[in-house]
């Protein structure tokens, strides 16, 4: 038997659901996903599950923290061993230009087209 790992980017992964619940209502169940489950039915004839790896940074807003944390908690409590978390965190960073010129010279170019 093979095992098989499943590495998720929770970010991409939430806002794939999010992006899909737009689409269609029903992917709203998606948030409450066993995620154990949900990518155990993509392996193949003589693999196992070894375990599923969710990568993810808790959000800045207090109420979307809590509702994530139910959701992983709930995966972690479902699935034990099988299911793991590794967390990151946001990092804020200001972005500011240094130099312009490159800005004023394409809109230069773009008017005198």
């Amino acid at each position: 038997m093979k095992r098989v790992t499943f590495y998720v980017d929770g970010f991409n992964f939430y806002y794939g659901l999010r992006t899909a619940k737009q689409v269609d209502k029903k992917w709203y169940k998606g948030y409450w996903i066993d995620l154990v489950k949900f990518f155990g039915m993509f392996i193949g004839e003589g693999q196992i599950l070894e375990k599923v790896i969710y990568f993810t940074a808790s959000p800045l807003n207090r109420e979307k923290s809590c509702h994530q944390s139910a959701f992983l908690n709930a995966n972690k409590l479902i699935n034990g061993d099988k299911f793991e978390i590794v967390r990151g965190k946001y990092i804020s960073k200001e972005i500011k230009c240094q130099d312009v010129s490159m800005l004023s010279f394409a809109q230069k170019r773009k008017r005198r087209m």
